[in-house]
């Protein structure tokens, strides 16, 4: 192989090489973009999760001041029923003695 043809060969490496990185070059710009919509992406998720995270714990925290605040409303409720049943028995009483 003479020097020509050794300049000849170096010089398509050269070529191929140049298209090769040419198209690494797109495929990296392309790589690029598709992470920074991933990460925006990410962070929408993420600010959102948070808010629903908020929601969860303010609706458990209702929750649970209900569960606390629930006995002594159902024991206002048993008293009222009781003094109801009380007056109605004192009715029955009084219609029986008429």
């Amino acid at each position: 192989m003479d020097l020509s043809e050794q300049i000849e060969s170096i010089e398509l490496k050269v070529r191929q090489l140049a298209l090769k990185m040419e198209r690494i070059q797109r495929e990296n710009a392309a790589l690029q973009e598709d992470n920074k919509k991933l990460t925006a992406e990410l962070d929408r998720q993420k600010s959102s999760a948070g808010a629903l995270k908020d929601k969860l714990e303010k609706t458990q925290r209702a929750l649970d001041l209900q569960r606390e605040e629930q006995p002594e409303h159902s024991q206002e409720l048993n008293e009222q029923l009781d003094q109801y049943i009380h007056e109605i028995g004192q009715c029955i009483e009084w219609l029986r003695k008429q």
